[in-house]
């Protein structure tokens, strides 16, 4: 039986890991970072003409601190956006996995003298949405809702299922997860043991973080959503 290791927060775990199981993988969870979210606030959505996505978590956040969801919602990728549906917005637009591809399908949908972009998020997020939609002469406004609190060893099961080389794959849905992994196995001298695992990363940004481990078989799906995740892992027995 091939061995998967799912790295996804644990509110993210499910339905993937099922339908793993269902491509007939035994499945471990070692999710390198949790999610804390802070404490309710009521935002002031009066000046805002949409809400922009990063993550599930942003979703989460901003389900937590308001039940407004008429705005749009613009969504780094189709997890994000999905999620924002499940929430209850009417209108959810997904980009394609990384935050340059998100401020361009904003530069196309939205118009900067509409109104203020709201981004829930994390006190620290990757890439440079803020640069590049208030170079583009919008307004953004970033509401640090919850921390993504990165794991400080890896678990002893994943250790040794490492070590015993009885880990055949990894998935990774973001650069960040992605990074923490590696500074963890760094961390116990364990990064020789991706030799010849098979690598599935949601995007090229998170294919990317690997580029110093030839050693690993990298692959990325068609469109950066779980649906083609699935596929590709399925198209590889």
């Amino acid at each position: 039986m091939i061995t998967h290791l799912v790295t996804r927060p644990q509110a993210d775990q499910e339905p993937f890991a099922s339908e793993l199981r269902q491509l007939g993988r035994e499945v471990f969870f070692d999710a390198v970072f949790d999610i804390v979210y802070g404490d309710s606030i009521k935002l002031d959505l009066s000046d805002v003409q949409a809400v922009l996505f990063t993550s599930a978590n942003g979703v989460r956040a901003y389900q937590l601190n308001s039940k407004d969801y008429s705005l749009p919602a613009f969504c780094v990728g189709e997890s994000s956006a999905e999620a924002a549906r499940k929430c209850g917005f009417e209108t959810a637009y997904s980009a394609n996995g990384d935050v340059s591809d998100l401020a361009k399908l904003v530069q196309v949908k939205l118009k900067p003298e509409t109104g203020v972009l709201l981004h829930p998020a994390a006190s620290k997020i990757a890439g440079d949405l803020h640069v590049n939609l208030c170079q583009a002469g919008y307004s953004y406004r970033r509401e640090v809702l919850y921390e993504a609190m990165s794991s400080k060893t890896l678990l002893r099961q994943t250790e040794n299922l490492l070590k015993e080389n009885k880990i055949n794959e990894i998935s990774f849905f973001s650069p960040r997860s992605s990074k923490v992994f590696l500074a963890l196995l760094s961390q116990e001298d364990l990064l020789a043991s991706l030799e010849g695992l098979t690598i599935y990363c949601l995007s090229q940004a998170v294919a990317d973080c690997f580029d110093q481990i030839p050693v690993c078989k990298l692959l990325v799906p068609a469109k950066p959503n779980r649906a083609d995740m699935i596929k590709l892992i399925a198209s590889n027995k």
